[in-house]
């Protein structure tokens, strides 16, 4: 209410080169009853690279999520799992939406790349064998599953700093999502990545 004049501003994009970018995050019982805090934002963009180390998107802001996780998480890990869960599910929804746009308008298919700033979600990706909870494992080897489906195009692990899905599971949050909302552009730094061709363990 006291920023009446910002909002959510939506910029012209090269659909021949869009990806859709989902950023994941979790809090593990922050909230006042313990439960955990998850959220997620899908983001329409073109991406620009600037090395290995970080990489620049310019896009819009297309779906949004922060809720309260509904089953008892015991771990850190846990709440970033459902937390990936429900955005690449969302993502997946959304781009068959688009695809039949692409489709009849005779652009190539929109590629969905995954980004996470927890690095033990990311080495369970990578790495099945790290997590001995047989619930967590299914939503893992249902993730790794649509990797191999080619229903996602990559995963990777982001700088905390970078991540504006931190906005939607934190009161003390970072910037990065008030700087998107301003300018449409976002810088972020990459620690690691899982890219199409490279087999997961």
């Amino acid at each position: 209410m006291k920023h009446t004049d910002r909002g959510i501003r939506y910029i012209a994009l090269d659909l021949t080169t869009t990806k859709l970018f989902v950023f994941v995050d979790g809090s593990f019982a922050n909230n006042k009853d313990f439960s955990s805090q998850i959220g997620y934002l899908i983001i329409l963009a073109n991406e620009v690279s600037t090395g290995t180390e970080e990489f620049k998107i310019k896009g819009n802001l297309v779906h949004y999520s922060s809720t309260k996780c509904k089953r008892v998480t015991r771990s850190v890990l846990a709440s970033e799992i459902y937390g990936m869960v429900g955005g690449v599910d969302m993502a997946i929804a959304i781009n068959t939406t688009i695809k039949m746009i692409t489709d009849q308008l005779g652009f190539p298919g929109i590629s969905i790349i995954v980004c996470t700033d927890s690095f033990s979600l990311y080495e369970c990706l990578v790495k099945l064998g790290t997590t001995k909870e047989k619930r967590l494992m299914i939503d893992i080897m249902a993730i790794r599953q649509s990797y191999e489906r080619r229903e996602l195009q990559e995963i990777r692990w982001i700088n905390g700093h970078d991540n504006p899905a931190d906005a939607m599971t934190k009161s003390n949050a970072n910037k990065a999502l008030e700087r998107f909302l301003d300018t449409n552009r976002l810088q972020i730094r990459v620690e690691g990545w899982v890219k199409r061709g490279e087999q997961l363990a």
